[in-house]
């Protein structure tokens, strides 16, 4: 169309300038008839005004063109591009992704959703998530140490240490893990850098309903408290400190029936406290020369808990939380302790809070991801998706599947298992005797 402009034409010295208005005028009457058929002829002045505007919005149309072709190009080249980006890129940025962005990841095309399936769990000591918690679990001796974590959608596995061969999980926190071996050997195990503290045998066959430790088994005033039966009225305890070469036996008459709960004991506010099975408390202190064992007249169980399958006790800001489950997972309670009342009060949000259950340790955290907060992670599997329990909507669920549930009904639970956190520090040989004391 350039060719046809009137600029054109008065440029060329050798034509008949006689010719000029003609040519001029056809050609731009030709433009006309191309953007507007059959358009009635003007007046000059209108004409030449009107063929003008033509003119223009010809150029227009044809930049327009080019420019939507030139984005379409643009466009597609960057498709393309997103589409061909490196698998080693795609698996790096997959690596920092969790929970819900990972599902959009998969949604952008299916290059990015065949990366996705192919991702690999980091082990825990390399995730990039800091303070992430995980469930470790193993289904048999000869079966591989499972490591999950609800970040994401699968379980990282492991060889199981040859120190933990034939050894039964007792209880873990900080890192470590309280095991026992045969009828009367203890030790505890850090798996993820292999460090162990054996502790000095048990005098004799024990068994204990549950049992725990006070701070991490490498401190000067670490103390392992275990409770091996309540019989009418007599409660049977044992105990043993860091730097002791034997363990403690206490047998103590209590005038209240205290049963305790297949939960493990919390220690607060420097003594051992107990959840019993009618909801009430039991204190130990281990740092009183005669080891008091005290069953609190409070807290009564709350009203809505009269049938509890399963409770959980553990420290949650300052203060002791309990978390009481009915029959197949229905009615889920949690509450706190107000110390002043001796009473459970119900908690109905956690805010950015996490729970982490299981009958060998249970601990609150804050979120790590955005997502994670105001749930009960429980030790059950509803597939290869762990399950969690929502404060806001009342219901079970997990993060791979949409399905929510009223109870624990097509759920699995891991019985050998615990709840830990990856530490990964260097000790040393006198940290790890279980006899040596810092001065």
């Amino acid at each position: 169309m350039g060719s046809v402009r009137s600029c054109h034409f008065r440029s060329d010295k050798s034509k008949d300038e006689s010719l000029i208005p003609f040519v001029a005028k056809t050609a731009k009457l030709a433009q006309v008839s191309i953007v507007h058929k059959q358009q009635e002829l003007m007046p000059p002045r209108r004409e030449q005004r009107k063929l003008n505007e033509v003119i223009i919005m010809d150029e227009n149309l044809i930049d327009q063109h080019n420019l939507s072709e030139l984005e379409n190009t643009t466009m597609d080249a960057t498709m393309r591009d997103w589409t061909n980006l490196p698998s080693e890129l795609l698996n790096l940025i997959l690596s920092h992704l969790f929970l819900y962005d990972i599902k959009r990841f998969r949604n952008v095309c299916k290059t990015w959703q065949s990366v996705a399936s192919q991702q690999v769990v980091p082990s825990p000591i390399h995730c990039p998530i800091t303070q992430s918690h995980w469930l470790m679990f193993f289904r048999g001796y000869k079966m591989p140490l499972n490591f999950y974590n609800p970040l994401y959608a699968d379980t990282y596995q492991m060889a199981i240490p040859c120190e933990l061969s034939g050894a039964v999980l007792r209880f873990s926190s900080r890192g470590w893990l309280l095991m026992s071996r045969g009828e009367c050997s203890m030790f505890f195990f850090n798996p993820f850098t292999n460090a162990k503290i054996d502790l000095p045998d048990l005098p004799e066959c024990y068994y204990f309903d549950t049992i725990s430790f006070s701070s991490v088994p490498t401190s000067s005033d670490c103390t392992v408290f275990g409770i091996l039966g309540l019989f009418n009225d007599t409660a049977w305890f044992s105990s043993i400190s860091r730097g002791e070469e034997s363990w403690t036996w206490d047998k103590v008459d209590s005038n209240l029936n205290f049963q305790p709960s297949h939960t493990n004991p919390v220690f607060y506010n420097e003594v051992f406290y107990c959840l019993g099975q009618d909801c009430n408390l039991g204190l130990f202190n281990p740092k009183e020369e005669d080891s008091s064992w005290t069953v609190l007249d409070g807290p009564k169980k709350p009203r809505g808990c009269d049938s509890v399958y399963e409770s959980y006790l553990m420290e949650c800001d300052g203060k002791l939380l309990s978390v009481f489950v009915g029959n197949r997972g229905r009615g889920v309670s949690v509450y706190t302790l107000d110390e002043s009342e001796m009473a459970w009060q119900r908690v109905t949000d956690l805010g950015s809070k996490m729970l982490f259950v299981s009958h060998s340790t249970s601990f609150s955290s804050t979120k790590v991801v955005e997502g994670m907060e105001n749930k009960i992670y429980f030790p059950r599997f509803c597939g290869k998706d762990g399950v969690f329990y929502c404060l806001a909507t009342n219901r079970y669920g997990s993060f791979g599947s949409n399905t929510r549930k009223k109870d624990l009904r097509g759920t699995e639970e891991q019985l050998h298992c615990s709840w830990i956190e990856p530490i990964t520090r260097t000790y040393s040989e006198e940290e790890l005797n279980w006899l040596a004391v810092a001065s």
